[in-house]
């Protein structure tokens, strides 16, 4: 098996946690670092090995001898980057999100797809054990409610990755949001808690909530619950645990991540085990998805085009929730001529 050889650009926490997943995927190696504080990028090399250090990503993208990239600077810095990446032939994985703006996105998709480079974007919580777990036991909700104390920029990407391109399988037909700016975050966006509601062709829906620095202890940082006509799955403490239910009775089905609880550090030994190949959240997966994926020449999961595409179900509840409309949310697609993924 060929090696996979990856450069890092981004020398900051993400990258660390990559890096270090990197060296329990089988036939991938990170040999080189990239950052724009160059004294970052050598620590990352004499902490984790590899060939050298530089303070420009073109360095990286003009190497031969590399296939891919983990860029991991933060999203402002994402399309460019992505775009270099794609035109200089090297496969890539992004961090969530994919852009600030769908025009960026769209550039992005059109220039991976031009070069016929492997993209997967960080939306790890889809290949979580207890998220896929949870996908098995009720394959088509008819209601999901899912919940999240965070910033929109840094968390609802991923939650609306799983409502949009895995609980629900029919396109999205329109979107309704009422919110506001009610803590201080995200200054750039017109709120940092809403509650949205998203309702799909076949008649499901989904009410999402992004609560900015409420907390519930007992469902955690984010949870899910699926409701179907004869059960229910509750995905709960950052999706920790996965209960089945059929009636108001205990959980006929229920499991628990035995390992550590989340760092709030991101550092160490306790890091590692929750978010590496022992962990719960899918980051090493998502690694071992796109090296899969080269190998194969098959389509890795969550593609560019869905990144894109979760931009724009944010994008169309900002929207609803700065005009007080119902967000036909085809016609609002049409405005760029894009389409949401197949599935």
């Amino acid at each position: 098996m060929k090696t996979l050889r990856f450069g890092c650009i981004g020398c900051g926490g993400m990258g660390r946690l990559h890096v270090l997943n990197a060296k329990h995927v089988p036939g991938m190696e990170v040999v080189a670092y990239a950052d724009p504080a160059e004294d970052k990028a050598q620590k990352f090399l004499e902490s984790y090995g590899g060939e050298y250090a530089t303070g420009d990503p073109a360095r990286l993208f003009a190497d031969a001898s590399l296939d891919g990239v983990l860029i991991q600077t933060g999203e402002r810095h994402h399309p460019a980057l992505g775009i270099a990446a794609a035109r200089a032939g090297k496969h890539i994985f992004m961090e969530k999100p994919i852009a600030l703006t769908v025009e960026e996105a769209i550039e992005l998709e059109r220039a991976v797809r031009q070069a016929g480079v492997k993209y997967l974007i960080g939306l790890c919580n889809r290949l979580a054990p207890m998220v896929r777990r949870a996908k098995e036991l009720l394959p088509n909700p008819w209601i999901t409610y899912g919940q999240c104390n965070d910033t929109v920029s840094a968390q609802a990407c991923h939650n609306l990755d799983l409502i949009v391109h895995l609980f629900h399988q029919a396109p999205l037909q329109s979107v309704y949001a009422t919110g506001g700016p009610y803590y201080g975050l995200d200054a750039h966006l017109p709120a940092d808690s809403f509650v949205a509601t998203l309702k799909f062709a076949d008649g499901s829906q989904a009410c999402y909530i992004q609560h900015g620095k409420a907390y519930n202890a007992l469902m955690g940082k984010y949870s899910f619950q699926l409701f179907g006509k004869d059960r229910s799955v509750f995905l709960a403490r950052r999706f920790k645990e996965c209960h089945l239910s059929t009636s108001l009775d205990a959980p006929v089905f229920s499991t628990t991540f035995a390992g550590p609880d989340f760092s709030p550090t991101g550092q160490g030994e306790h890091f590692k085990d929750v978010r590496g190949p022992h962990g719960y959240m899918g980051h090493c997966d998502e690694l071992v998805a796109l090296c899969e994926a080269i190998r194969n020449h098959t389509e890795p999961p969550m593609t560019v085009e869905e990144g894109r595409h979760v931009l724009q179900v944010e994008k169309a509840i900002l929207e609803s929730v700065s005009t007080n409309q119902v967000i036909d949310y085809p016609h609002f697609l049409s405005r760029w001529g894009t389409a949401q993924p197949q599935r």
